[in-house]
């Protein structure tokens, strides 16, 4: 399947959980193997949670009770499964969610402790799954909450391996060994060259909140932003 576009929109996220208790939170997720473009006129196999680079911004509260299930699009070739940082247990879910194509499968957690987590592909080898895509971030919000703010982005850095040098036109093809070399052809974010697009607007004044994750799988991510500075971080995540 031919995708338009592959990037997450970093607009497009789950608001703040305004309820003060605890719930039963259910999420599905679908590994899905796409062609789209990393640049124009540049192809690649993409493998993803639901069909976006990064996969869907997932937000639960902190004691809530989630129950995960994650299908294998039948047109996939590969397996895959979901590793959760945010989870406490066998491979954070990995081992209980191996899918292979056209399979179905639903784990169950609970959301211990707060913070913004990576979710992955763990399916061996893991490495290459999240190479062509296979990443995204949990939020578990603390049983207090979050500060209100105007608007908030989901925002991830990824690493793409080409067969083909940059910029080489028609469908490019996963380099393992620049992989294992940590030499990417691309380091984007959110899936694709100009990814952020023009979907990260805010006004003079307006308060702003970026989570901001990393799929690797060799590079650190040493996001900034020109010109400004922010007033309020949360190193690795922590709440």
């Amino acid at each position: 399947e031919r995708v338009a576009n592959i990037a997450a929109d970093p607009a497009n996220i789950l608001s703040l959980i305004e309820r003060k208790s605890e719930a039963t939170v259910e999420i599905e997720l679908e590994a899905k193997e796409v062609i789209s473009e990393i640049a124009p006129g540049v192809y690649y196999n993409y493998w993803t949670f639901n069909g976006t680079v990064p996969g869907p911004f997932l937000r639960v509260r902190e004691g809530d009770a989630v129950s995960l299930t994650l299908k294998n699009n039948s047109s996939s070739v590969h397996p895959h499964n979901i590793d959760l940082h945010a989870v406490t247990g066998p491979g954070g879910g990995a081992v209980l969610t191996n899918v292979g194509p056209g399979e179905t499968k639903t784990m169950k957690f609970k959301a211990l402790n707060p913070g913004l987590y990576v979710y992955h592909c763990a399916h061996p080898n893991v490495a290459t799954h999240d190479a062509h895509g296979m990443y995204g971030l949990i939020l578990v919000e603390p049983k207090e909450g979050l500060s209100k703010v105007d608007k908030e982005f989901y925002v991830m850095q990824g690493e793409i391996y080409t067969a083909g040098s940059l910029g080489n036109k028609g469908l490019q093809v996963f380099d393992a060994q620049k992989m294992l070399d940590g030499h990417p052809e691309y380091v984007v974010f959110n899936g694709k060259v100009g990814g952020l697009g023009q979907n990260m607007k805010a006004e003079v004044g307006e308060r702003v909140r970026i989570f901001l994750g990393n799929g690797g799988v060799n590079f650190i991510s040493s996001f900034h932003v020109i010109g400004e500075i922010f007033y309020l971080v949360y190193p690795e995540g922590s709440i």
